[in-house]
């Protein structure tokens, strides 16, 4: 049987507060979507999903939708323009025709590695007053970050 953990209410506050604090400085002092968006004409959202695409491999529309958090009839027409733009390609999944899997192209890696060339240009610029350990220090932070995020 396994023991339930209980965490202290002021550590829980304490995280939802720099929650608060950290997405906007992220925004603000690291990745300007705004401008990434403007630049290269793609929403976060569709990078988001090239980026997901990359990481994991052919991937159904539900399995995006359920990553994204994002309910399957919105996906459909993001998918629609991926595919309209070459960046994807629709496969029927071999053991059941029924299920769909988006596939990235070769257009959608040389799109998403553009927007990474932009964003590491943007967090180069912006981190030209840290010092080694501090951008090190911020690179462990957002690993962790991923890490822990990921793992609920």
């Amino acid at each position: 049987m396994t023991k339930k953990r209980t965490i202290d209410p002021a550590m829980i506050d304490n995280v939802a507060q720099n929650m608060f604090h950290v997405l906007p400085l992220i925004k603000k002092r690291l990745m300007h979507m705004d401008m990434v968006q403007k630049e290269h004409g793609t929403p976060l959202s569709h990078v988001q999903v090239l980026a997901m695409l990359q990481d994991v491999g052919t991937m159904s529309v539900s399995e995006i939708s359920r990553r994204l958090g994002i309910a399957k009839p919105n996906i459909t027409p993001l998918v629609d323009r991926l595919y309209a733009n070459g960046y994807v390609d629709r496969q029927h999944d071999a053991n059941d025709r029924r299920v769909v899997n988006i596939v990235l192209q070769p257009a959608g890696e040389e799109k998403l590695a553009a927007i990474r060339a932009t964003i590491a240009r943007q967090i180069q610029s912006q981190c030209e007053g840290m010092t080694v350990t501090e951008f090190k220090e911020l690179n462990e932070s957002l690993s962790s970050l991923v890490r822990i995020l990921s793992s609920l």
